[in-house]
């Protein structure tokens, strides 16, 4: 009895081809499979990542700030003739407070930091409703130095007036009504308060009534830049 004949199996256990050919493994696939993304080393250069860049709305850069608060060079030359006038008085109301007016002569007494402070009030005013305006800070230097000009005159007639007034005390019989006021000292008789202003003043009262203008542009100059 005859038995089937089985053609023998080729060494790697691959399956024959008609013709006597074994056949060849399928190369292997990449996962994900076909359109599935590059993977480094293949030749591809890969994508880097940007850095987001800043949008501006229509595609315009934004505005730049203004240059400066805008001011009002009327409204500042009013308020330091205001405060020029008011630095005035409280300049002579103190120079006449520090005098020693029992003492004959009177003993007046020169201090600096009261001009400081009258023109540092008006280069404030200045500033504040002026802006950055280069102009109005040398009138309010000039302004500033008028109200401690004024300021000393005025101040010399409330002590003058004060020692008339001792004066009149002391002698009695009625002459304390022949006394004149420090209005009518500074206004009707001004160049005899001139003269006896001058004959008192030394180099230290110009150099504080010096101080006034500098404190006033250096005030206006500070708040100006902030």
């Amino acid at each position: 009895m005859s038995q089937n004949w089985q053609q023998p199996q080729q060494p790697g256990g691959y399956p024959q081809q008609q013709g006597g050919y074994p056949q060849q493994p399928a190369p292997p696939q990449q996962a994900g499979g076909y359109g599935s993304a590059q993977q480094p080393g293949y030749g591809y250069p890969q994508a880097q990542p940007q850095q987001p860049q800043p949008q501006y709305g229509g595609g315009f850069p934004p505005p730049a700030p203004p240059a400066g608060r805008p001011g009002n060079p009327m409204l500042a030359v009013g308020a330091a003739l205001v405060a020029t006038i008011v630095g005035a008085f409280l300049y002579a109301f103190l120079l006449s407070a520090m005098a020693d007016t029992d003492k004959t002569p009177p003993e007046v007494t020169q201090f600096a930091y009261a001009g400081v402070v009258v023109g540092a009030l008006i280069g404030l005013a200045v500033a504040k409703l002026g802006g950055r305006n280069t102009g109005l800070w040398v009138v309010g230097a000039v302004l500033a130095l008028a109200a401690v000009f004024l300021g000393e005159l005025y101040g010399y007639a409330m002590i003058l007036h004060d020692v008339m007034s001792n004066y009149a005390d002391k002698i009695g019989g009625g002459a304390s009504s022949q006394v004149l006021s420090s209005n009518e000292i500074f206004f009707d008789h001004f160049s005899d308060l001139w003269k006896s202003w001058k004959e008192d003043s030394d180099a230290l009262t110009y150099i504080f009534m010096a101080l006034a203008p500098v404190a006033a542009v250096s005030t206006a100059y500070r708040i100006s830049n902030r």
